[in-house]
């Protein structure tokens, strides 16, 4: 049996392992991180519907990074253990943006700061840790030009 300890670390390397690969643009290790039929919700960012399925959220991921550096980092979980394969956490979370000239997605923005949180479901396959569901909540966005 896996201890609370070493769940914990485990599940803290895989959101560690999330902000590098999505900064460095590593898509295929930052997909090895998702379940096959995860749920991306960033409707606060962008409007549109959760994205479903591992293929159509990190394509939403790299659609909204690939002309950017990106800079992500996570603080602070709040870990609940649901069972011994699954749980629910809440990380602090500040993200810097910056796009390529004439590549940003919001007119008239160079870059962004973000401030909020993310929402996250995890479960244990077979082979470690992943992410079954992050939903991106903001308390604040400051935007740059």
């Amino acid at each position: 049996m896996t201890s609370r300890a070493e769940i914990y670390e485990d599940i803290r390397g895989v959101k560690a392992r999330y902000c590098r690969f999505l900064d460095t643009k590593d898509w295929d290790g930052l997909a090895g991180l998702f379940t096959a039929d995860a749920i991306l919700d960033v409707r606060e960012d962008t409007g549109m519907e959760p994205f479903v399925g591992r293929d159509a959220l990190i394509e939403q991921i790299r659609a909204a990074v690939i002309h950017a550096r990106s800079a992500h980092q996570v603080h602070t979980p709040e870990i609940t253990l649901v069972s011994d394969d699954a749980c629910d956490i809440i990380w602090a979370m500040q993200d810097r943006v910056v796009w390529n000239e004439g590549m940003s997605p919001i007119p008239g923005v160079r870059s962004i700061t973000g401030y909020g949180h993310y929402h996250e479901h995890y479960v244990r396959e077979s082979d470690g840790w992943r992410i079954a569901s992050l939903k991106l909540t903001r308390l604040h966005v400051d935007m740059h030009s």
